[in-house]
């Protein structure tokens, strides 16, 4: 299992950001900066999971106080969970980073993918769309438990692996401390940066100083 954050080194819960227009791309993106040079965790407690379930609206808000109620009365399930999730993230990550390096994703992150599916795919269901006679993929809400949010997730994952349209459209930021997923939609798909207002445009500042320190040298 992954490591868990200690709670008492968890920070304030945060707002989380929605950029790779894809929910398992999200969700690999709890992670700040590059987990090959200096990462930041951002899922220390089972609390600051609930709180991305619920931004990405795979969690009513009105069955947030339930679900919190059961992390309450049952710290160690709530720590469990959040391992099984971590664990799930990294092992999504590194599938989608073997897969555009053209290269075999390991057997050990395809079994951890696997049995996530293994557990929660009986909480699919068919189900009525808005009373307009057609139907569409939904989740059993009851009983509501602390993994809930795990199915869709790792259905999320598999649809995307499944789909080779897809993944040859997925990228990862350029930027030098960013190695967020994203999925480009642009027209020419030619998207570089996680986030044209936040690493594109530090980006786009720094190639003007450079240039700008350039023209200054051959002066």
């Amino acid at each position: 299992m992954a490591n868990v954050p200690a709670l008492s080194d968890a920070p304030p819960s945060k707002r989380f950001q929605f950029i790779a227009g894809n929910l398992c791309l999200d969700f690999c993106n709890t992670v700040g900066g590059k987990r090959e040079g200096i990462s930041r965790e951002n899922l220390h407690d089972y609390a600051h999971f609930l709180s991305w379930c619920q931004q990405a609206r795979l969690v009513d808000p009105s069955a947030v106080p339930q679900l919190q109620v059961q992390a309450a009365q049952s710290a160690d399930k709530g720590a469990a969970v959040l391992g099984r999730a971590i664990a799930l993230r990294e092992a999504v990550y590194r599938i989608i980073l073997a897969i555009a390096a053209d290269a075999a994703p390991s057997n050990e992150d395809l079994t951890v993918l696997n049995s996530e599916l293994a557990r929660c795919l009986g909480r699919l269901r068919i189900l009525p769309d808005n009373g307009n006679g057609a139907f569409s993929w939904g989740w059993a809400e009851s009983p509501l438990d602390l993994d809930h949010a795990l199915g869709p997730i790792s259905y999320s994952a598999a649809e995307l692996l499944a789909s080779k349209e897809k993944l040859t459209h997925v990228r990862q930021c350029r930027a030098d401390n960013c190695g967020w997923l994203f999925l480009d939609s642009s027209r020419n798909h030619s998207r570089c940066w996680c986030d044209m207002r936040d690493c594109g445009n530090r980006a786009k500042v720094r190639r003007h100083r450079r240039k700008h320190r350039d023209e200054q040298t051959s002066q």
